[in-house]
């Protein structure tokens, strides 16, 4: 399990799945003051699962190749962001159009050196809205956000992690085989 680590006014708990709870506790409500990141970088391929805790809300979050460059958005390479009901995304701070309707549940997934941006409330039913070519840096897990007691739930591992799959333990189905 990769740690989130909280950044400046942000709290980060533990949540039930092996991901994070990241809250905005402090600063001015619609500033991208607030940050948090994983504790280390994932050098291949990853599952990013960011939830939004606390829709509507305003969170800016994905990969960067340095957390520590700012509290804010523009430093983030690869990110998106749950806006209302709207799901956006930058590649340092700048937007890539089109907006989306944002579900939830966003997926930021690297495989071979290829990043694909995914709306969904699972990996596997989710759609892809963007795909980059050549990511290879090790990434860490970068967040800001903008609305004060804004939550995301985030989880950031090795496909290998994930097991049954990168699913919520609430969608699992314990069935039983008997003879």
């Amino acid at each position: 399990m990769v740690a989130i680590v909280a950044g400046a006014q942000t709290a980060v708990t533990p949540l039930p799945d092996g991901g994070w709870r990241v809250e905005k506790t402090g600063g001015i409500e619609g500033q991208y003051a607030a940050a948090a990141a994983s504790a280390a970088a994932i050098t291949g391929d990853f599952v990013l699962r960011v939830t939004d805790l606390t829709a509507p809300n305003s969170a800016i979050f994905g990969v960067s190749t340095d957390p520590s460059a700012s509290d804010g958005y523009a430093d983030i390479d690869f990110a998106a962001q749950f806006y209302g009901a709207d799901f956006y995304v930058f590649e340092n701070g700048v937007y890539v159009p089109p907006t989306r309707a944002q579900g939830g549940v966003a997926w930021i997934v690297r495989s071979g050196g290829v990043l694909r941006y995914r709306i969904g409330p699972t990996l596997a039913g989710s759609s892809v809205a963007r795909t980059v070519s050549g990511v290879s840096d090790p990434l860490w897990f970068d967040c800001t956000i903008g609305r004060l007691g804004g939550a995301i739930g985030v989880r950031f591992e090795p496909p290998g992690a994930w097991s049954h799959g990168p699913v919520r333990p609430a969608a699992r189905l314990n069935i039983g085989i008997g003879g």
